[in-house]
């Protein structure tokens, strides 16, 4: 059985005659029929009752009828969106960014999709790393830059860059002298706003600092890198965060940033993409989207790029 044999199928049964099906598909009568003898033979079913008329379905035929519409249709689109790649990229596509890579990446990520895919949709979807795995995961998202490679089987992941974290902290009542390069180790007594437990790089923080035998006090956790902002620039607490997703806030003279040394500590930035789906371009094309976007960025960032 394959989709032409259906499709002829579909048409005999909509018009109620061999004949008039034949004409439409353009198709001798006789080799018409004969298809349709050998797809009763593979289902090993009658699907036609013929009439004097021209011919009834059976219940396996009204039953093969109303199965046979819905992977039609889903053929026909899938044939149009794939037929649009034969001159450009075209279709749609979400992915997914943390809200401190987005800050820098968005402008990066608009441009080259307006050059290079300018008959791509492009949805942009904002969460935590721990969300975004999710989202990838069910379905929702086509491709994620995520702070670890998903285990994921029917994830394809790769690794292109390394984002230094720093201290960040408020202005008027500075944690640190200006400049100074400041271990891990340093933040303990110290009251800080993470992420919850949760996400990634609330997780990294807390590995290190098992680690480095350090206990953290966390006095405030929160999932939203605005309200986090909010409360270190207030001097209430300190944070943890790459000094590019706070560059604007640094720039104004509002927070200051304290590179972490002694180690020195940086998370990844992975690309992972979903399996693809029919109206989505594919897996390679967004990777190298993404992968060109984090190049032309890395240098305003300080992301260490990871050579191919």
């Amino acid at each position: 059985m394959d989709l032409r044999q259906l499709r002829h199928f579909r048409q005999i049964a909509l018009l109620g005659s061999f004949s008039a099906a034949s004409g439409a598909l353009r198709i001798a009568q006789p080799a018409l029929s004969r298809q349709m003898q050998m797809l009763e033979r593979e289902l090993g079913v009658k699907l036609f009752h013929r009439t004097g008329r021209g011919v009834l379905l059976t219940a396996a035929g009204n039953a093969l009828l109303a199965e046979s519409a819905d992977l039609l249709d889903r053929a026909d689109r899938l044939g149009r969106t794939i037929r649009v790649f034969g001159d450009r990229l075209a279709g749609e596509a979400t992915i997914g960014l943390s809200p401190t890579i987005g800050r820098m990446l968005v402008l990066p990520l608009a441009m080259r999709v307006q050059q290079d895919f300018p008959d791509l949709r492009l949805r942009i979807a904002e969460g935590f790393s721990g969300t975004l795995l999710e989202w990838l995961q069910g379905g929702r998202l086509d491709a994620a830059i995520l702070y670890h490679a998903p285990s994921h089987r029917a994830l394809h992941s790769e690794l292109v860059a390394y984002e230094p974290l720093s201290i960040i902290g408020g202005t008027g009542d500075p944690a640190f002298p200006p400049g100074e390069e400041v271990p891990l180790a340093a933040l303990a007594g110290r009251p800080l706003v993470l992420s919850t437990p949760s996400h990634g790089l609330r997780q990294m923080v807390d590995r290190h600092a098992a680690a480095l035998g350090v206990s953290l006090d966390m006095l405030f956790e929160i999932d939203s890198l605005d309200a986090t902002i909010a409360l270190v620039r207030q001097g209430m607490a300190l944070t943890i965060l790459p000094e590019s997703g706070v560059r604007a806030e640094l720039d104004a003279g509002e927070l200051l940033a304290w590179r972490i040394g002694a180690p020195n500590f940086e998370r990844p930035l992975v690309i992972a993409t979903a399996p693809q789906r029919p109206d989505a371009i594919g897996a390679r094309e967004l990777g190298a989207l993404l992968r060109g976007s984090i190049l032309s960025a890395s240098a305003a960032c300080g992301w260490r790029l990871i050579e191919r």
